[in-house]
């Protein structure tokens, strides 16, 4: 993760602690909708790291009379 991108996601998530900590109380500026977007673009700002991949390769089947 890059230094801009690691800004963002502490960003990010103190907006997400702040609304948190004001849920259930009159103080609450964000909407519920507000803290699930938050909590979207947290899960997709941590998604940059690579993922693992298998690939199989499998040779069709060869059929009589297809034989080269």
């Amino acid at each position: 993760m890059t230094e801009q991108q690691e800004h963002r996601a502490r960003i990010v998530r103190k907006a997400i602690e702040s609304i948190e900590a004001k849920l259930g109380t009159d103080q609450i500026k964000g909407t519920l909708a507000d803290l699930v977007r938050l909590l979207q673009i947290e899960k997709e700002l941590g998604e940059d790291e690579p993922r693992e991949v298998t690939v199989t390769w499998v040779d069709p089947p060869t059929l009589p009379g297809t034989e080269e």
